[in-house]
């Protein structure tokens, strides 16, 4: 046996980015798989464990409570390659029989660092030019066909059990980080009504979920930096469209006005950033996955301004910014 029993995230964060613990069934699934290296390092810290070998393949082992990872990115990642999107292919996949069971891929290493750690080094024009690069990728992934998503955990319905899973989680949530106002907090569950009883018709698209500064990756070519890479696809699902932003506006594009035109502008020149956007984009921030954890981080960001409606809210995250000129 190589590996402990892992039963809580507690138990989970102590080992997933500790080498030498990881080092013998690395070299084990790496040996099963066919996958020679000599060089082994962790990954940025994400939820999973990710093992970067010889700076050419990369191996992520999920965690227990993640097995639903594997299933997602396992049929998402080729899907996505098929269809244009610069996703690391999978090259091996498989169950490492342990003391439990620890499903695993092995993907192609790609170039570059995460946003996170260049954006300040971007010239201005080049970081725009970013932004619309990701706006057509974006694009490509959300013009994939539903019928080719044939994962069981991406089927139609599983939107709307979805959606009834976070009514159900979101007040509790954000309650606990305690950085919303009682007066916001009462206000959510008709606001959310509303907001998705007008959006009943609206299609619903695959869409990647994180579009965070960690997950888009960038490499400096012939003296420019440009998208080398878009990884992690773990928490994507079936949804409208304006699930993407929240994630998008926060992190990736770090609430750059200039820089959502025009990704907007190359995603769908159509589409106007207009409060029936903003208050979209509002709805689906507390609908969220990890809505609570986004909006306790950037109102820490903000000092804790005084707000009483969600309306407040709304122009403070989202219209104020958005509209500043690039």
């Amino acid at each position: 046996m190589l590996l402990p029993h892992i039963e809580t995230w507690e138990q989970w964060g102590k080992i997933f980015t500790d080498v030498p613990r990881w080092t013998p069934a690395v070299q084990e699934i790496c040996r099963q798989a066919g996958i020679p290296f000599h060089t082994i390092e962790a990954g940025f810290p994400g939820t999973n464990a990710v093992f970067v070998l010889d700076h050419t393949y990369v191996l992520k082992i999920y965690a227990p409570f993640c097995h639903r990872d594997y299933a997602l990115e396992r049929f998402l990642n080729p899907l996505v390659t098929r269809h244009g999107i610069p996703a690391p292919a999978v090259l091996a996949e498989g169950v490492f029989e342990d003391r439990i069971r620890w499903p695993y891929i092995v993907m192609n290493f790609l170039p570059g660092q995460p946003i996170r750690e260049v954006r300040a080094q971007i010239p201005r024009a080049n970081l725009l030019d970013i932004a619309a690069d990701l706006g057509r990728i974006v694009r490509a992934l959300h013009q994939i066909p539903l019928e080719d998503v044939t994962l069981p955990e991406l089927a139609p319905d599983s939107w709307m059990s979805f959606v009834k899973k976070r009514r159900a989680q979101m007040g509790a949530q954000n309650r606990r980080e305690g950085k919303l106002p009682l007066s916001i907090l009462k206000e959510i569950p008709h606001f959310l009504t509303s907001v998705l009883a007008e959006m009943e018709a609206t299609p619903l698209r695959l869409v990647n979920g994180d579009l965070t500064e960690d997950h888009l990756l960038l490499e400096q070519r012939d003296g420019r930096w440009q998208i080398s890479g878009l990884i992690d696809f773990a928490d994507s699902l079936v949804a409208p469209t304006a699930y993407e932003w929240a994630a998008l506006w926060f992190s990736g594009l770090a609430r750059d006005a200039g820089c959502l035109r025009q990704f907007m502008a190359a995603y769908d020149p159509a589409l106007p950033l207009d409060a029936a956007f903003f208050c979209r984009a509002m709805a689906f921030t507390f609908l969220h996955e990890f809505g609570a954890g986004i909006l306790a981080e950037v109102m820490e960001e903000l000092h804790h301004p005084p707000l009483s409606s969600i309306a407040e809210l709304q122009t403070l995250l989202w219209e104020t910014k958005a509209k500043q000129e690039t």
